[in-house]
């Protein structure tokens, strides 16, 4: 007898014996004949990283769904030596905009939802109120130029709140990073593929650059900032632009302060050596 026959006119096909001692793992395969596992964290592809998580707008109070990452199971493999993150098989950061797709309101998710009725009032004026509303609906995984547009209007978003301006920084910063990991992905043996090449890289200059300024203010106007953190991708953006006097400043900053660990320590010995390396090659 099926014991949960009757479920059929809900869409659920409950075949077979039940058993609820059994979990669903353990059952075999019938047809390839071999007991399921659950996958490894290896072999979890970015649609098995991501969920969907439930948001409300605290403008139009709108409720719509947006990807978010499963933090349990992202495996970070390493980092650049500004500090971009790596993980496997997923770019986390494509999924830290969220974006109203009703009034246009966008912020990184720790932003979103702490916004005063001042900056709802300038947000409705310079953005909601020009904004095509978009669809709810919501694809399996963001791709890199999606996450990017979703930034980009987070940037607007905070452009318009007056937010510090080391939230702004941080938003650029996530939209270089994603830029350059593009370039690097992007071949340049055809005409088309070069000129892709020198699109993104025009951004994410830009965009690095916007970064840099706007730490470089944040680092000495914004107070409850973490110094050590904020140094030293400074000194990182800072040998990129060739600004190499800025560069060594922070680099003995960090190795003379004993808030900073000794992993950071040993990176700044790399980031000095860099900084040496360079000066006598242009001297």
């Amino acid at each position: 007898m099926n014991l949960l026959s009757g479920l059929e006119k809900f869409g659920i096909k409950a075949d077979g014996d039940l058993d609820i001692t059994k979990n669903p793992d353990q059952h075999k395969d019938t047809r390839e004949g071999v007991i399921k596992k659950r996958p490894s964290l290896e072999d979890l592809t970015e649609k098995d990283l991501v969920l969907q998580k439930s948001v409300q707008c605290p403008i139009c109070d709108h409720k719509f769904k947006v990807l978010a990452v499963k933090s349990a199971k992202a495996k970070r493999i390493g980092s650049d030596s500004d500090t971009r993150p790596h993980y496997h098989n997923i770019d986390i950061l494509k999924y830290d905009a969220i974006v109203c797709p009703h009034c246009g309101y966008a912020a990184m998710t720790k932003y979103f939802e702490h916004i005063s009725a001042t900056q709802m009032r300038w947000v409705k004026e310079a953005v909601c109120s020009k904004f095509t509303p978009l669809s709810d609906d919501v694809p399996e995984t963001y791709s890199a130029d999606e996450a990017v547009d979703r930034y980009k209007l987070a940037l607007v978003s905070a452009m318009a709140k007056r937010a510090r301006t080391s939230e702004k920084a941080l938003i650029c910063l996530r939209i270089a990073w994603i830029r350059r990991d593009q370039i690097k992905e992007i071949p340049d043996h055809t005409p088309e593929q070069l000129r892709k090449r020198q699109e993104l890289s025009q951004e994410y200059e830009g965009f690095y650059r916007q970064a840099y300024d706007g730490f470089t203010q944040a680092y000495s106007q914004e107070t409850g900032l973490n110094n050590v953190s904020i140094e030293y991708i400074l000194a990182n953006m800072a040998i990129h632009f060739k600004e190499y006097g800025t560069a060594s400043k922070l680099i003995s900053q960090l190795l003379g302060n004993p808030n900073a660990n000794p992993r950071v320590k040993d990176r700044c010995l790399e980031l000095k050596e860099k900084v040496v390396k360079a000066t006598k090659s242009n001297s």
